[in-house]
């Protein structure tokens, strides 16, 4: 029995330090179905609803430190939330530890509606934003009352800059081409213990990034 003993509890540890990427919604900024769409792709999604097909988003779930984090806050946002608690092997907060946008598009950050007085009325969520978007967001309303409301709590990040999030887990942004016509546009490297995953959730062409 003692010479077990040291074996269970590297089993133990090896379940606690578990990271999970869970991929919440893969689906354009719009929605599904998608809004004045006559084809059947969507006309069947009326009559039969697939409630699966949310907007692109993805999740992280660190079991070690008890956190979550987002990446996006799309329309979908309370379903998804509900999906990263159901994730994860704790008693989870219903709103993660902390919320990545990645650009000023509909599907991408309108989500953060959520958090206001309407909703939640949340309490300083961190929300990580590159410094036009983080513009956008204090000086254009209804956004702007998000932050004077302090429902959420803007960090201002900078490409390629690494955003230590615990021991365990860290986060890049970098720059992605796309239309950015209030804010830059990003995608997030995220490095987790063992593995590390890319996230490029808009990109107009792969031959205009000057990257492998």
């Amino acid at each position: 029995m003692a010479c077990a003993q040291p074996e269970h509890r590297a089993e133990n540890e090896s379940e606690k330090t578990e990271v999970k990427l869970i991929v919440l919604g893969t689906v354009q900024d719009a929605g599904s179905p998608h809004i004045a769409c006559t084809k059947g792709c969507c006309t069947d999604l009326i009559a039969n609803p697939d409630h699966t097909r949310k907007v692109v988003s993805l999740g992280i779930v660190d079991e070690l430190n008890k956190q979550t984090y987002l990446f996006e806050a799309t329309p979908d946002m309370p379903a998804q939330l509900k999906m990263l608690v159901g994730h994860s092997g704790f008693q989870a907060k219903e709103l993660s530890n902390g919320i990545f946008l990645t650009h000023a598009h509909i599907g991408h950050y309108t989500g953060l509606m959520y958090l206001g007085k309407e909703a939640i009325n949340a309490v300083e969520v961190p929300v990580y934003a590159m410094p036009r978007m983080d513009s956008f967001l204090r000086n254009y309303g209804p956004w702007s009352q998000l932050v004077h409301s302090q429902n959420i709590y803007l960090n201002r990040i900078t490409a390629r800059d690494t955003i230590d999030l615990n021991d365990q887990l860290k986060v890049i942004p970098f720059r992605v081409p796309h239309r950015d016509e209030y804010s830059e546009t990003v995608g997030y490297q995220i490095i987790g213990p063992e593995k590390t995953a890319l996230f490029i959730p808009d990109i107009d062409k792969w031959d205009r990034w000057n990257q492998s």
